[in-house]
């Protein structure tokens, strides 16, 4: 199957702009179209690796978390990266951080990347799948102590509502 290329830009302007609302649902603390932006049965799995199923599920359990945990909150993301697997399926990278209620950018325990896969259908594109990994480089002195804290802070009791939530 031979994809045109302008057929290619229109559909990477597509994915980017696809990105671009799910940060804008985000701010807006707004479950119901970030869930929109996904399939109706993507693969959604978390920061801490808690993996939700379906764009229904994605859109409640991301409304708790707007109205509770991270109400508030602005997420951004970094220009993503889109690399077509076929004309219909693309697999999308892109980096991120929340920006915490009363804050003016992401702390650096919150810096992720993304990978997502996007697929087109019915001339539509939505992500079936999400995984969020937080950045965690050991690799300098300072990234072992961030690694080394926040993973003591995770074993704190009470400090983890927001990770069994996704």
């Amino acid at each position: 199957m031979n994809h045109e290329p302008t057929t290619h830009h229109t559909d990477e302007a597509e994915i980017r702009t696809l990105f671009e609302e799910l940060l804008a649902d985000w701010g807006r603390g707004d479950g119901r179209a970030y869930g929109s932006r996904f399939t109706e049965d993507a693969d959604y799995i978390a920061f801490d690796g808690t993996r939700t199923r379906g764009s229904g599920e994605i859109y409640r359990s991301h409304q708790e978390l707007f109205d509770k945990w991270l109400k508030g909150t602005r997420l951004v993301g970094g220009d993503p990266d889109i690399k077509f697997l076929t004309p219909e399926v693309a697999l999308v990278h892109a980096t991120g951080g929340t920006i915490m209620r009363g804050k003016s950018r992401p702390s650096p325990e919150r810096h992720s990347i993304q990978t997502l896969v996007a697929v087109k259908h019915d001339g539509k594109w939505r992500f079936a799948a999400f995984h969020n990994s937080r950045v965690r480089p050991i690799g300098s002195f300072r990234g072992f102590l961030l690694w080394a804290f926040t993973d003591l802070l995770w074993k704190v009791p009470g400090r983890n509502k927001e990770a069994s939530h996704g």
